[in-house]
């Protein structure tokens, strides 16, 4: 894995929310409608069951210690056989209270863990934006087998002897599964996708960088294109190409989300904030803020506090 990939992971921000342990006997059919800001996800603790992505091809077998997520909310459904008619269910909008099914270990029944993961403001947009509609994890996969089947081994322990605090304990090693999933789909696309070769390119790395650590210089086109070594068209193309945006709206994006990291710390007014992230008019980053995030940076700031 490149160093720039590398740098976009550990920059990286998601958090789980665990809604639903059901064990589940055949037959079972459930349909999931699109949700586009949550990124649902439904984990084997024991069993199995099919995942199928409306359009995505052949549907998905998962085993115990497998994870599918689905990034960008699209609708999906998951059965016990190929062909199951299947039931539409609201589970889990994030509306809802959670509800947990005690863990049954029997060989006819399916147990899922499901619920559904929101990437922070402050996750770089050259994941988010590249991300499949539909990501399995497997355990069974040589390089992520021995950290999945002890994270699974540790739900299924929490499910198992579920309290009050298993929730915490539930969200947090689910978090770990959704990184250790996106590490893993970026390292087996690397030398495959167009995207991920653009992406690991180290001409684009260079430019990824400058803005990363300046992000308050006066990029434009010109002067990232010359970085790169290209003409604006070929450079343009070849950015979006990277990181599914145009290069003027990727420094935007990016300078968005280094003051969602800020107003979360909490430490800053927003008059430092704003500077701190490339905008000398405080109103012209409030407009810019609202624009990217749909608050103000005072309601983000106050939220964060929660």
């Amino acid at each position: 894995m490149t160093d720039v990939i590398l740098d976009l992971l550990n920059m990286m921000r998601v958090r789980s929310t665990a809604y639903i342990g059901k064990n589940l006997s055949s037959p079972w059919g459930v349909h999931i409608d699109e949700h586009p800001n949550l990124a649902r996800f439904h984990i084997v603790v024991a069993g199995h069951t099919w995942v199928d992505l409306p359009g995505g091809g052949s549907p998905e077998k998962l085993n115990v210690g497998d994870i599918a997520i689905f990034p960008n909310g699209k609708a999906h459904s998951y059965f016990d056989e190929i062909g199951r008619e299947t039931k539409t269910a609201s589970f889990p909008t994030g509306a809802e209270n959670s509800y947990f099914h005690p863990l049954v270990h029997d060989s006819s029944d399916t147990h899922l863990l499901c619920g559904y993961f929101e990437m922070s403001n402050g996750t770089p947009p050259a994941i988010t934006a590249s991300l499949p509609d539909m990501l399995i994890g497997r355990a069974s996969d040589t390089a992520l087998s021995k950290k999945f089947s002890m994270l699974v081994g540790l739900i299924s322990a929490e499910l198992s002897e579920f309290s009050e605090q298993s929730l915490v304990v539930l969200n947090r090693m689910t978090e770990m599964l959704c990184i250790y999933t996106i590490q893993d789909w970026m390292d087996r696309t690397m030398d495959e996708d167009d995207h991920m070769m653009a992406l690991a390119d180290p001409k684009t790395k260079l430019v990824l960088d400058a803005i990363h650590n300046d992000p308050t210089r006066h990029w434009s086109v010109n002067n990232l294109a010359q970085l790169y070594g290209q003409s604006r068209t070929a450079f343009a193309a070849r950015f979006k190409q990277a990181t599914g945006m145009s290069p003027m709206n990727y420094v935007r994006r990016w300078r968005i989300n280094l003051s969602c990291r800020m107003l979360e710390d909490n430490s800053l007014s927003i008059d430092e904030i704003a500077f701190k992230s490339g905008y000398a008019d405080t109103n012209a980053f409030n407009r810019a803020f609202k624009r990217e995030i749909g608050s103000s940076p005072g309601a983000y700031k106050r939220l964060a506090r929660v």
